[in-house]
């Protein structure tokens, strides 16, 4: 019997669980962070 191997061996194949590309969920991640420091900037200000 010959079992076949259902995981890839190179990467370039594997999908990210929410987004259709890495790059999409990288952009995402880089974004997201942004928006966070961005606020942490503003709490900042706001109660010195």
């Amino acid at each position: 019997m010959i079992e076949k191997n259902t995981i890839p061996q190179n990467g370039e194949n594997e999908k990210p669980p929410v987004f259709k590309s890495w790059k999409r969920l990288y952009i995402f991640v880089l974004v997201q962070l942004s928006v966070l420091i961005l606020l942490f900037y503003i709490f900042t200000k706001a109660f010195e």
